[in-house]
């Protein structure tokens, strides 16, 4: 049994336009593969930092894949209660009904500070034994996370965007 997070870009950093871009879609399928395929090697305990773009279209991958595989859990690694109160309506609901989900929250500052996004990206480096990163290089927090997770010497597994 292993635990895994996962890190990656927002909607507005992707090269694709939407949900609705069949980019996404077959993004989101790679992103299945690679889930159910960590499932089958004895992965457990998955770890989404919530925030719009990948870490929810990861947990709502693995919430789809729990009822093939019972066993697994998710749990929101949240950098502070407040990161969906300047989403729209639909994200803002997306979001609660994610959460409502997940087998534990995790809230890594009582209230948003400038460094709570990155403290919530290194603790999930520290909550997990693999890393999959959907990252094609580009400088952000998503290249933070990786690197804090090269230093730490956890497993990544890369998921390019397109």
């Amino acid at each position: 049994m292993y635990r895994v997070s996962f890190t990656g870009y927002r909607p507005e950093k992707l090269p694709f336009f939407g949900e609705d871009d069949p980019l996404c879609a077959e993004l989101k399928s790679r992103l299945c593969v690679q889930i159910k395929s960590l499932i089958e090697n004895g992965a457990k305990i998955f770890n989404s930092g919530m925030a719009l773009g990948v870490d929810m279209w990861a947990a709502e991958t693995v919430l789809e894949l729990k009822k093939e595989y019972p066993q697994i859990t998710l749990n929101a690694v949240i950098p502070c209660p407040e990161q969906a109160d300047r989403w729209s309506a639909e994200h803002k609901a997306r979001y609660q009904k994610l959460l409502k989900q997940c087998e534990k929250i995790i809230t890594v500052e009582p209230r948003y500070t400038k460094s709570c996004m990155q403290k919530r990206n290194y603790a999930l480096v520290e909550l997990c034994d693999v890393l999959v990163a959907v990252f094609d290089g580009k400088r952000g927090g998503t290249m933070q996370t990786v690197n804090y997770a090269k230093t730490k010497g956890k497993r990544i597994l890369f998921i390019s965007p397109i």
